[in-house]
């Protein structure tokens, strides 16, 4: 019989899997693409720095567990693309059962504080859920933006299109609103599209 350590252990060994799930977005450096467990690290950065400067009161450690777990279920759904419509779609019955698969190998106490967790980052109804979601936002948006567009241009998104993905972030919060702006100015200065609004996918990084 497994015991609850043991069970903790195959978790904790099953979720190293997390690392090899790849997104869309390149890294700055553009060698290669960035990992959902980069994405949620560098999430949970974001979501530090913009629960500081939105004066955020609620639950900064449920937040953070929040950020840590949102995506886990992508070791067995895989990563739906931002704006792939018909992956996202399809992808809500693909990720519930993978939450039930993953958490379910958890001991129940710890398998129901995860599974409760996801679910609430996915109903984005409490405060800590909704600024979760838009520090996901926010993250996408720059990584996109630190290999200069490449993601987009790779599969036509437009400025546009991007902006109708970064307005739930924006509408957050004043400042996030105000650092997703300036991230648009610092991308048209660079001329990351197009006269229609196509982005060109520069892809040699952008300098730091």
């Amino acid at each position: 019989m497994t015991d609850r350590l043991d069970s903790i252990l195959d978790f904790l060994a099953l979720v190293d899997r997390f690392k090899k799930v790849e997104r869309r977005a390149k890294l700055g450096d553009m060698s290669r693409r960035e990992n959902s467990a980069e994405h949620s690290w560098h999430m949970a950065l974001v979501a530090m720095v913009l629960a500081r400067e939105t004066g955020f009161t609620g639950d900064l450690a449920r937040m953070l567990s929040m950020v840590l777990v949102h995506d886990l279920v992508e070791i067995y759904a895989g990563d739906a693309g931002a704006y792939d419509v018909a992956a996202r779609a399809a992808a809500v019955a693909k990720e519930d059962a993978a939450a039930k698969k993953l958490f379910g190998s958890l001991p129940p106490d710890l398998g129901a504080e995860f599974d409760g967790l996801w679910r609430e980052f996915e109903a984005k109804r409490t405060p800590e859920a909704k600024l979760a979601n838009a520090c996901d936002r926010v993250q996408g948006f720059l990584q996109s933006y630190l290999s200069e567009g490449l993601s987009w241009a790779e599969i036509g998104v437009t400025r546009d299109q991007t902006l109708e993905r970064t307005r739930p972030a924006r509408e957050a919060h004043p400042k996030i609103e105000e650092l997703i702006l300036r991230i648009y100015k610092r991308a048209d200065e660079g001329a990351f599209w197009d006269a229609s609004g196509k982005a060109v996918g520069r892809g040699k990084g952008v300098p730091r």
